[in-house]
């Protein structure tokens, strides 16, 4: 039978090393980052003045397409085209609408109310991220949603933990703190979208607020 210092000395030698795996963290998103070429990364897709005036309430259109000829004839002001994870995209902000733009339509994602603003940009950002990276404690100037093409994720915050599995969404109000973890066995792969005050920048990081944030469980 082990003794109960070797079970003590076990003990502390696994939380030392869950800590260690948590502190990993992901590479920082960037214009072109390496997931552009199907490598680890997280890319800053396009960051798009929207036009004004923006009706509430608006959702997060998500549809995916065969073709970058099908995607760009189904785009409107709001939208934006892009290819990642094996498919091609038109993602929209828009209020609730019955008929989409063609392809598949994958998911509306309804939105919190966005913070008062005389112009908004949406940003689009697309990832590739090994299980158990995290990203930076931070927050926005305006909303984020996500969407979860792969794997798993989960999303930190001051009040729960948000898992977000594969094939849904999720979305946050602005100027929450929080961090976005890579969960599960296998790499997250996903999409999200920032729509936010065009006057701001879209991210401010807070890492002196991380002891705040609810933790996701293995």
């Amino acid at each position: 039978m082990p003794s109960k210092v070797c079970l003590l000395i076990c003990a502390i030698t696994l939380f030392s090393a869950h800590k260690t795996a948590r502190a990993e963290l992901e590479p920082s998103c960037a214009k072109d980052s390496p997931e552009r070429r199907g490598d680890i990364g997280c890319s800053y897709i396009e960051d798009k003045v929207l036009p004004a005036p923006l009706k509430e309430p608006l959702f997060w259109h998500i549809d995916r397409f065969e073709s970058n000829s099908g995607a760009q004839a189904a785009a409107g002001p709001n939208s934006v085209v892009f290819q990642a994870h094996g498919a091609w995209w038109a993602m929209s902000i828009e209020p609730m609408i019955k008929e989409h733009h063609g392809g598949k339509h994958v998911a509306s994602i309804a939105l919190p109310p966005l913070p008062p603003a005389p112009k908004y940009s949406m940003l689009v950002i697309s990832a590739y991220i090994p299980a158990g990276q995290t990203s930076r404690v931070h927050h926005h100037s305006g909303v984020e949603a996500f969407y979860t093409v792969d794997g798993e994720q989960c999303l930190e915050t001051p009040t729960a933990a948000h898992r977000i599995p594969k094939g849904s969404g999720f979305a946050v109000p602005a100027g929450l703190t929080m961090r976005l973890v890579a969960t599960g066995s296998k790499p997250r792969r996903g999409l999200a979208v920032i729509v936010y005050d065009a006057s701001q920048p879209p991210t401010t990081r807070t890492e002196e607020l991380a002891s705040e944030l609810v933790l996701c469980r293995p």
